[in-house]
Parts: structure tokens; sequence; C-alpha cells
């Protein structure tokens, strides 16, 4: 953490102030229960409902909150990976493509009507990647500041950046990455990507009648989309599947429930199940609930031998922020929560280069399953 993090540990939260941090989705159940049990308090369940309260009551050690800290910003900071493609037709020099006038502040400060807490660090540009002509990358860092936010969240800097490629796929098309890992990098590399496609038209790149094919929620009839998250459940490269962690389901209101999930599913609208069996869970074990049910987001444990050394691994694959009557423009995302390096490799390991070598397997595998299985 730099000087200005520091000091914030001296003003230890304490009352609503500790809740509203305690509560963010970043923090699990299990973070907190190490916390709470580390002061010497015992409760009979640990839910963050029975959590949470407890512990507005005591006062953090400084310790204790610089660790909670980095546990929420470790996992809200971690990029998060969407790609999209488009057929292509322009030069394959893709930096001669790109409009020399772009104007990236102009863009962040036109997401807005009013002025921005958004500042873009520095003066980022569009680069080879390895020396290739076929593929470039832009990366940015963003600092966003809040006043109503707590004390540790004010300002923060946020990485983001986005990828073209040209592929060759029976057609020639332009492959995008979009990472990002706060809402305000999302909307960014959004508005530069429909910023550039625009000027692709405008150029004759991209045909103007095109426009970029994303992974929807709605390019899958339900049983097909239960596939398309099962094929997560195979060995994927040099990475061996271990276990599901996790799953998000909800029943298609428009569909009638089988008997056997009536008892369990009724008048349920969103159902998050943890576990360690979960593989072979009726929900996704049993082919009759296929076709009646929403199954949204998936958390998979890998075992992985990389060049880089042997561990493990947890993928969120997801629709995320998703609601019932806001099914049509959800669009798949995945990214790597945690990656644990054996003991043996600790000291040698790039995880960096690891994350990169998963994603970039996740991401073949992701594209093939869906052009099978995509409406």
């Amino acid at each position: 953490m730099n000087e200005k993090d520091n000091s914030s540990l001296y003003q230890l939260p304490y009352g609503e102030l500790l809740r509203t941090i305690l509560v963010q989705p970043e923090l699990s159940e299990g973070d907190l229960k190490k916390v709470i049990k580390s002061k010497g308090i015992f409760l009979s369940q640990y839910s963050k409902n029975d959590i949470v309260p407890e512990l507005m009551c005591t006062i953090l050690s400084p310790s204790e909150y610089r660790d909670v800290l980095d546990l929420k910003k470790n996992r809200e900071e971690k990029e998060k990976y969407r790609t999209a493609s488009i057929p292509w037709q322009g030069d394959k020099n893709l930096l001669k493509s790109i409009p020399r006038d772009i104007d990236l502040k102009k863009i962040l400060n036109e997401m807005y009507t009013y002025k921005s807490d958004m500042d873009l660090i520095g003066i980022p540009s569009f680069k080879k990647v390895d020396g290739r002509n076929d593929k470039i990358e832009l990366n940015f860092e963003i600092e966003e500041h809040s006043d109503i936010k707590a004390i540790h969240d004010k300002d923060r800097v946020f990485k983001g950046g986005i990828v073209y490629e040209l592929k060759e796929d029976g057609h020639l098309h332009l492959s995008v990455t979009k990472t990002f890992s706060s809402k305000g990098t999302q909307k960014f590399v959004d508005n530069i990507n429909k910023e550039l496609e625009n000027h692709f038209k405008t150029s004759g790149s991209v045909d103007k009648a095109d426009t970029f094919e994303r992974i929807l929620f709605t390019q899958f009839l339900n049983a097909d989309r239960f596939l398309f998250f099962m094929k997560f459940l195979d060995t994927i490269a040099f990475m061996e599947f271990d276990k599901v962690e996790n799953i998000s389901v909800s029943p298609d209101p428009n569909e009638n429930l089988p008997e056997a999930a009536k008892e369990f599913l009724k008048d349920i609208e969103n159902l998050n199940i943890k576990g360690s069996g979960l593989r072979r869970h009726i929900l996704l074990s049993n082919e009759e609930f296929r076709d009646c049910v929403f199954l949204h987001s998936m958390i998979v444990k890998y075992k992985f031998k990389h060049a880089q050394g042997d561990g493990i691994c947890s993928v969120e694959f997801a629709f995320p922020d998703f609601k019932l009557d806001k099914i049509e423009n959800l669009e798949f995302q995945f990214y790597t929560m945690k990656i644990t390096v054996g003991k043996n490799y600790r000291s040698s390991a790039n995880k960096k280069k690891i994350e990169k070598a998963i994603f970039e397997v996740i991401n073949a595998h992701k594209i093939y399953h869906y052009n099978n299985l995509k409406i």
C-alpha cells in the first residue's frame, strides 16, 4: 500500500462505517469467519448476517483492518475478460488501421454528462504485441475518486486494456479482448471499442452492416447454456478439472419445473450453491432440469502443470449482474480468482505468465464451444 493508503489505517472504522466495508461482495463469509475467530469470538453460525453485527461491536486492529482491505482490493482489482469478433476486410497492419488522433481523454470525459471523478494516468497508446503487425494492445490506468466512499476507497487506481488481433477461422475477422477491473474501466474499454468500430466502418475496414459479436445470455437455449458451462469442467490444455466450488441458478419463469425441482426451487428467484461435490449435484447431473433453469455463474477449481510451476487455481465463469428482468444484454466473462503455486515453485514462478496462459487456453476453449452451441 502507498503512503496515502497507510494513513487510513490509523483511522480504524467501527460501527456503521465498518459494516459498509464488511458487506462488500468481494469479502466472503470464509474471510470474515477467519477474522472473527482470530478475535476469539465463536458463533453457532457464520453467515454474513451473523458475523457482521458482531464485528460492528468491535474495533479491528491495524493488521486485521489491513488484511480485510487487502482481500477486498485483490479481488476487486482482478482483471475480468470479455471477447468479441467482427469480420475484417482492412489492412493487416493493425497499427495503420487505428486513427492517429484518437483522444482517449476525450472518450473518458464524454462518458458522463457531468465532470468525471476519473482521471487517465499518463498518455497510453496502442503498441504491437511481440512485434506482430496483426496484434496490437492498449493498456491504461485510471484513478477514480469518490468523496462519498469510505476512507480506504476514496482514491483508487484501476487497470484495464484492449487487445485487437486478426484471426483466420474460415474467414478473416478482428478479435477484441477487453480487460477491466472496475465498472469505470469496463465502460471505458466499451467506449473505446465503440469509437474504433465506427472508425473501422468509416474507413472501410469493416462492413457497415456488421457489428462485434459478443457472447450474450440470450444466444443460447437453456439446455445449451448448461452445456456451455459444463465444457469448462473438462481438462483444458495444462489445466486439469478438480471440482466445482460454486454455482448460481434461477428458475426460468416461462418454463414448468419438473416435480423433482419444485420443492427446492419453487418461489426462488436466484439460488447460489457452494460445496465440494457440486459436479454431481442434481442441478448439473440431471438433464431434466436444463430446459427450465437458468445457469448463470460457476466457479471451477483446476490443478495445473505449467512451465512456471505446478499449482491450483479457481476461475469464475459468469453472466454477471444477473436479473430475471434484465437478461437481454448480459455478456459472458471470466476471470482467474486465485492462483496458488506449489511450495517448490513459489520463489521462482511468474504468476503473471501463468495467468496469461490460463486466459489464452480458456479463451480458445470458450470460443470453440460458443460457436458450436450458440443459437
